[in-house]
């Protein structure tokens, strides 16, 4: 054993500096017991490390597998039905379920970061859809009639989340700024395309949901505005 002048303690043998204090250790220093801790370093036996490297079937295999059934997919649809496009359907949902779904699981994420994973995914993969069975003629029916359902569902969510689990997640405000976002993206494209003559709406939907997405969160702010001034010094050093 080496021995710590600094500290008055003894140190093992094998290290250089002093875990208390990070002075050097001289060779000078071994105390008088350095030979009895010597022996007893060569009598005891250290267990040994083993390293495992076989990983989950889920994280690796699962992918692959869905990813080789997506291939077949498209080249079974080439070959013996060139005139449907059913393997498009295929293609979208195996790729919402490796990105969407399984590498949330494997990376375990927490569920904030799940439901701004989802709402993106569900967006990409649903003008996907409709450009699918469109035929490339975007109809504007996701974005008018399908997604603001779909993050006003989100909204309430993180609502149900923030009221009852505010205090054990500290990332649920930050989480419904995102799905306030989301929520108020269909109306704002649309009244982006609609002076350009692209699309004219229907249906006041998206307004709905877009006006009652900034009250909710202006709402849930002033309710819990405690609980959103730590999540936000926390997070974001403000």
């Amino acid at each position: 054993m080496k021995y710590c002048t600094k500290c008055k303690v003894n140190v093992h043998h094998q290290q250089t500096n002093c875990p208390l204090c990070g002075a050097y250790l001289d060779e000078a220093d071994n105390n008088l017991n350095n030979q009895m801790y010597t022996e007893m370093n060569s009598v005891v036996k250290y267990p040994k490390l083993v390293i495992s490297t076989k990983r989950p079937f889920f994280r690796t295999k699962f992918n692959k597998l869905l990813v080789a059934l997506m291939l077949f997919s498209v080249l079974l649809n080439i070959i013996v039905t060139p005139d449907s496009l059913w393997s498009a359907y295929v293609t979208v949902s195996i790729i919402f379920v490796i990105f969407g779904v399984m590498l949330p699981i494997n990376r375990r994420s927490k569920i904030v970061n799940i439901i701004k994973a989802e709402l993106f995914w569900i967006t990409v993969c649903a003008i996907a859809f409709e450009l699918i069975i469109t035929k490339g003629k975007f109809a504007w029916l996701t974005v008018e009639y399908i997604l603001p359902w779909v993050y006003c569902l989100a909204v309430v969510l993180l609502d149900l989340l923030i009221i009852f689990l505010r205090k054990k997640n500290r990332q649920l405000f930050s989480t419904l700024i995102t799905a306030t976002f989301f929520a108020a993206l269909p109306q704002i494209v649309l009244w982006v395309v609609e002076p350009i003559g692209w699309y004219q709406p229907k249906t006041i939907i998206d307004f709905v949901v877009f006006l009652s997405a900034l009250l909710n969160a202006v709402f849930m702010f002033i309710i819990c505005s405690r609980s959103m001034k730590e999540e936000m010094e926390r997070n974001l050093n403000i």
